[in-house]
């Protein structure tokens, strides 16, 4: 269950998680997916200095996705890593102020009281990871024809136009 908050533990402490159904149909809406058959998330949770969270891991998920060349449903595997720093008491107007190493790409987001969300995470990686232009793994655009003499009739703005030239001539 994904339904859940991750609090800063003491020591490094490992949490796997798999999405319910609802939670499954729940982000297969938020994301205007065909269907997402299920979610996992496998992280490690660190304390770190000054009352700090650390979370590393990955979010994998098999959902359903419509091909953008073939239209057709077809499943797809993803997966996105994922590494998060959370501060204790950093207030969310303070966050330009916190200092971020050269080689960290994100400075450290707010750490509520009661822990982080598993499932934001998870939505923010689906959010950040998924393909906004998907295509099936047999989906070959060169194998679509167009044919512009197939058009009987000219369509668009200008055919209404191109209509009263003919009927003028």
């Amino acid at each position: 269950m994904l339904t859940r908050r991750i609090a800063r533990p003491e020591a490094e402490e490992r949490i796997e998680a798999r999405a319910t159904p609802a939670e499954c149909r729940e982000l297969a809406a938020l994301f205007e997916l065909p269907a997402v058959h299920s979610v996992e998330a496998a992280l490690v949770a660190r304390p770190l200095p000054k009352g700090a969270l650390g979370l590393e891991g990955r979010v994998a998920a098999r959902l359903g996705r419509l091909c953008v060349v073939t239209d057709e449903p077809f499943d797809q595997d993803f997966a996105e890593p994922v590494s998060r720093r959370y501060l204790p008491g950093l207030a969310e107007d303070e966050e330009d102020e916190v200092e971020v190493g050269a080689l960290d790409e994100d400075g450290p987001e707010p750490l509520p009281p009661d822990g982080v969300e598993l499932l934001e995470l998870v939505r923010e990686a689906l959010a950040l990871g998924l393909d906004p232009h998907p295509r099936a793994p047999d989906a070959d655009i060169a194998a679509l024809e167009y044919d512009p003499e197939a058009d009987e009739e000219p369509a668009g703005p200008f055919a209404a136009l191109a209509g009263l030239r003919e009927r003028d001539a």
